[in-house]
């Protein structure tokens, strides 16, 4: 089922990540199992420097986009968000070890398959001339209740 039509809460309301953190910047489209998300690179984003931030970052603008997704699920089931965290990166092929501050970016990822409390998502981030800069896999594990940052594990 597609839900395109459906009006998308904002980024922040999906995500808990903020600024310098948060990397995805808008929801292009969503739907049950997939997302894709804009992105420009800031000079502010962790690994920034000399004009060029690291690709590997872009292991995390993958998870912003896969958590969006969920969050996104979360809602539309009406189900309270536990959040959920990162736990691993199944897989990871870089184009090239840095790419330019400004280049304007889509990342698309989709659910491959899960348990409960478990997702794994497969995703790839292009820049806006269709050149990819990352594929990759991660998983990701959703707690029964709500992550509060202030918790000690």
């Amino acid at each position: 089922m597609n839900r395109n039509d459906s009006p998308s809460p904002g980024i922040e309301k999906l995500i808990p990540h903020r600024a310098p953190m948060r990397l995805v910047q808008d929801i292009v489209r969503i739907d049950d199992d997939s997302i894709e998300t804009a992105s420009i690179v800031q000079d502010s984003w962790p690994t920034a420097r000399d004009g060029r931030v690291r690709t590997l970052i872009l292991i995390e603008l993958i998870a912003q986009t896969a958590a969006a997704l969920q969050g996104w699920r979360e809602r539309h089931e009406r189900e309270d968000g536990a959040g959920g965290l990162l736990v691993g990166v199944h897989e990871a092929k870089l184009r090239e070890a840095a790419l330019p501050v400004g280049a304007r970016l889509r990342c698309f990822a989709r659910v491959s398959h899960g348990a409960p409390n478990y997702l794994a998502f497969e995703g790839r981030v292009e820049d806006s001339e269709g050149t990819q800069w990352l594929t990759g896999s991660i998983q990701a594990f959703r707690p029964e209740a709500p992550i509060d940052p202030g918790d000690s594990p």
